[in-house]
């Protein structure tokens, strides 16, 4: 018996051993394959950069906008004139899914045409108020929406699509998503941009964004290093300061970055702030200890670092002197990026140059190997296009994935999954509706919407796809025009107004208060950053998007008989004022 079992215990170990070992042995394959692939893309993105001239290499460090929604003539002369590294598309710049990808096109070829690596086609597509792509995407509500969830699936799941769906478009850098904690409701430029107040929040379900956009084929960039939620300044119209130490910082704001971070973010975007218990000089973009001290040493970050937009009053009114470009280099930036072109764009590179030219961005490091930040910059950017297969038939270096067959078919690879992930989420019609859906919160407290009742309940709202929706639940919309008639209707106890300003809010505060004995509705797009009065017979259903499907989701969980859950959220705190527009206005 003795010998049966140890034969037997033999024999598990040899089987145990052997399907060990083939594990071990194939998990080593495949570490060695990627070190492989690393190693090459590395060597490869410097030969690149070391062959490039000092003018290019200046240049690959500003990316531009252009005027257009085609290469035109001024587009031509500035990617002459620049040879940037990357060209950002506003709205302007973007029409018809044809047009786009007409555009984009049309950009790689002149790269090629000047012989230039091929271009990080950027844009902001943030979804809600920051929406660039009109046609050819997923209208996803806004991330405050999205962050409502609390769904790290939805949240990975809209950063995919979005992801996927423009480089589909021939765009490849996403500038998504917002790390900020807009824990001060005051915030007149972050507000419903961000996934929510509190850490926890944005931390879960921001990071699964990157992750998701990371797969879907562009490169997304996390921002706004360190953080940009705790401001009552806009950094496009003013300098915002905010007065925390590094300690308080790490309690809060950090959070998000650093877990995206160690969950394989390679891009971030600084931030236009001065932190003066961190650097009592300069705001984040330019400071050394902020963007190499804090970013790169403390949370270990080895990707790319882009500035944002530079013409920005926080910058342009208050470091012009300073050769900000030039500042941004030294403190550990990558690229410098300019949202407009002409006259700026000759004057960065300019700037740029000179300090090139000096050997300002020359230093030795700790081996005593002379370095070049400029050159890092560059090979930075041109490794990542080289591992997001940039580099394509249409590119300067048409076969360059022949050197390498490992990074070849892990492109490949890539691909085949991206696609398969795509169609399989396609496979299900109802999953942005049920991401709407799921957005929707109360306000002051839930709403048990089972105590909707058709026949007893009226609409006044204005737009016409929660017209709809309503209308195909059995609720009848009528004009405002009538109300004073149809208040008096005994048989009607519950009435619905939507809005999109403070100002209908208040009104229809108004009417709340005045007729007491009336449950009255407020369905509310956009921002909840407004004064939002309390009522007993009041309550607020909020959406923080003004899309289509967030409009549609309003019918839909009001009459879906289930519980709607209380906002969770730093609302504007009673006799506060409301905070100023920012540069992306949306209705208060």
């Amino acid at each position: 018996m003795n010998q049966v079992l140890l034969r037997t215990s033999f024999s598990l170990f040899l089987l145990f051993g052997f399907f060990g070992s083939s594990y071990c042995f194939g998990f080593y394959l495949t570490e060695l394959a990627a070190n492989e692939r690393k190693t090459w893309l590395d060597t490869k993105a410097w030969a690149i950069t070391e062959a490039m001239s000092e003018e290019e290499l200046v240049g690959q460090t500003i990316h531009i906008a252009i005027p257009q929604k085609i290469v035109d003539a001024v587009a031509l002369e500035e990617i002459a004139a620049t040879k940037p590294g990357g060209i950002i598309l506003f709205g302007k710049n973007l029409g018809k899914k044809e047009e786009i990808l007409s555009l984009t096109r049309g950009l790689q070829i002149v790269a090629k045409d000047q012989g230039l690596p091929p271009f990080f086609i950027s844009t902001d597509q943030e979804g809600g108020r920051v929406f660039r792509v009109q046609d050819g995407i997923t209208p996803y509500p806004g991330a405050m929406a999205v962050g409502q969830t609390g769904s790290t699936e939805w949240g990975e799941v809209v950063g995919f699509v979005t992801s996927y769906e423009l480089r589909n478009l021939g765009l490849n850098f996403l500038f998504a998503p917002v790390l900020d904690i807009n824990n001060n409701p005051l915030n007149p430029v972050i507000n419903t941009r961000s996934f929510g107040s509190d850490s926890k929040r944005v931390s879960d379900v921001a990071v699964a964004y990157e992750r998701g956009a990371r797969a879907g084929g562009c490169l997304p960039v996390i921002k706004h290093f360190p953080g940009h939620g705790d401001t009552t300044v806009d950094s496009h119209l003013g300098l915002p300061i905010i007065n925390k130490s590094l300690a308080e910082l790490e309690a809060l704001e950090l959070i998000p970055f650093k877990r995206s971070i160690e969950g394989g973010a390679e891009a971030v975007m600084s931030a236009h702030i001065v932190y003066p218990k961190i650097d009592p000089k300069f705001p984040a973009t330019l400071s050394k200890t902020i963007l190499t001290d804090v970013l790169r040493k403390n949370l270990n970050f080895d990707g790319i670092i882009i500035t944002d937009a530079m013409e920005m009053h926080a910058i342009a009114k208050n470091y012009e002197k300073d050769r900000p470009g030039v500042l941004t280099i030294l403190a550990g930036a990558n690229i410098v990026l300019l949202t407009s072109w002409g006259e700026t764009a000759r004057r960065f590179k300019a700037q740029l140059t000179d300090a090139y030219k000096n050997g300002e961005f020359r230093y030795v490091d700790k081996e005593g190997k002379e370095q070049d930040k400029l050159k890092d910059a560059v090979q930075k950017q041109i490794r990542k296009k080289l591992e997001l297969g940039l580099y394509d038939e249409n590119s300067i270096l048409p076969t360059v994935y022949d050197d390498n067959l490992k990074q070849k078919e892990f492109l490949t690879h890539w691909n085949e999954e991206r696609n398969k992930r795509y169609t399989k989420l396609n496979e299900s019609k109802n999953f942005v509706k049920e991401i709407n859906e799921d957005s929707i919160r109360a306000y002051p407290k839930s709403v048990q919407t089972s105590g909707i009742i058709p026949t007893e309940t009226l609409s006044f709202v204005k737009n016409n796809r929660l017209k709809e929706t309503l209308k195909s639940k059995k609720i009848n919309t009528v004009t405002f025009k009538t109300f004073q008639t149809q208040i008096k209707d005994k048989s009607i106890t519950t009435y619905l107004f939507d809005s999109t300003s403070e100002n209908e809010v208040l009104s229809i505060a108004a009417l709340a208060k005045k007729y007491p004995n009336k449950r009255f509705v407020v369905l509310h797009g956009g921002t909840p950053f407004i004064k939002l009065p309390e009522h007993p017979n009041l309550q607020y259903l909020l959406s923080f998007s003004l899309t289509q499907g967030s409009w549609e989701a309003f019918g839909e969980k009001l009459t879906s008989g289930k519980e709607i859950p209380k906002v969770d959220l730093i609302l504007l705190p009673k006799g506060s004022k409301t905070p100023s527009k920012g540069a992306f206005p949306e209705r208060l």
